[in-house]
C-alpha cells in the first residue's frame, strides 16, 4: 500500500511515497513529528495523533487504500503532549476509543498555557526554531482537549488491531509509554527514544530527549523496561525508523 509522503511542509499529504515502515505499520506526519497506523484483519489502530493539521493525510490513506473511518478501531497515545495529541479528539468525536496512561490525563484534559522554558531557552537554535515553528504551523495552539481516555496499563496486551503490548516508561512524561507489536518485531516508543535531536535536527542512533524530558533521570532510568526485546524495528516519535537489538539501542541512548 501506498500513499503520500511527507517532509518540511505542512502535512497535506501531498506526493507519493510508501509510507510502511514494518510489516503493516504506517508512519505519517512530518520529518520532525511522526504517528503512525497499524494495519490488521480486523480493522486498524493509530498510534498518536500528531498535530491537527496533519488529520487530512489519515482521511487520504484510507481513502486510497479502500478503508474508511469505520475501519479505525483505536487510537492509542503513547503519552499526552500536544504533538501526539493533535487531531485526537476528531477520531473521539467519531466514537473511536483513544487510550492513554492515566498519569497523562491532566495533559490530556488540558495543555498548560504556554511552553515549558526549555522551549525559550533553544529558540536560538536554528534546527529548533524552524520545529518550532512548524508547531505553530500545524495547529499546537488549538489543539483540543479530551476529557478522559481508556486506560493503559504496563504489560497490558490490548483488545484492538495489532495487539500492541504496553510498556510503562515515564520520564519524558509521568505517563510515558511504548508500544510492543510481537509479531511484527516493531516498538512505537514515542517520546521514551528518538533518532532526532529536536535541537540540532540530526538523524542518528536512538536517543533520549534530554532537556524535553520532564525527568530526564527517570526517562533514563526507564530505559530498562525496553530491555530483552530482541531485535526490533524502532519506530519514535521523532526521527526515523531504526532497526537492531534493542540492547544496541539502549546502550547508544544511555
Amino acid at each position: 500500500m501506498s500513499a503520500a509522503t511527507t517532509g518540511d511542509g505542512a502535512a497535506d499529504g501531498s506526493g507519493a511515497a510508501d509510507r510502511g515502515v514494518a510489516e503493516g505499520v504506517y508512519r505519517f506526519g512530518t520529518r520532525r513529528i511522526n504517528w503512525y497506523v497499524l494495519e490488521a484483519d480486523d480493522g486498524l489502530t493509530v498510534v498518536d495523533a500528531g498535530l491537527p493539521a496533519h488529520w487530512p493525510q489519515l482521511g487520504d490513506w484510507l481513502d486510497a487504500n479502500d478503508y474508511g473511518f469505520d475501519d479505525v478501531e483505536a487510537l492509542v497515545l503513547t503519552h499526552a503532549d500536544a504533538d501526539h495529541v493533535g487531531f485526537a479528539r476528531k477520531l473521539a468525536d467519531r466514537n473511536v476509543p483513544v487510550y492513554c496512561h492515566p498519569e497523562d490525563l491532566s495533559h490530556l484534559r488540558g495543555h498548560p498555557q504556554g511552553a515549558p522554558g526549555w522551549f525559550y531557552r533553544n529558540l536560538w537554535r536554528p534546527a529548533f526554531l524552524v520545529y518550532a515553528v512548524e508547531l505553530v504551523r500545524d495547529g499546537i495552539t488549538s489543539v483540543e482537549p479530551l476529557p478522559d481516555a481508556e486506560p493503559l496499563a504496563d504489560g497490558e496486551t490490548l483488545p484492538i488491531p495489532g495487539e500492541p503490548r504496553v510498556l510503562f516508561a515515564p520520564g519524558h512524561t509521568p505517563g510515558s509509554c511504548a508500544l510492543v507489536v510481537e509479531d511484527r518485531d516493531a516498538l512505537l516508543c514515542g517520546d521514551v527514544l528518538a533518532t532526532r535531536n529536536i535541537f540540532t535536527g540530526r538523524e542518528g542512533d536512538p536517543q533520549l530527549l534530554g532537556p524535553a524530558d520532564e525527568d530526564h533521570e527517570e526517562a533514563r532510568a526507564s530505559l530498562a523496561r525496553l530491555e530483552g526485546l530482541g531485535t526490533v524495528t524502532l519506530l519514535p516519535g521523532h526521527g526515523s525508523p531504526w532497526r537492531g537489538e534493542i540492547e544496541t539501542a539502549l546502550d547508544l541512548a544511555r
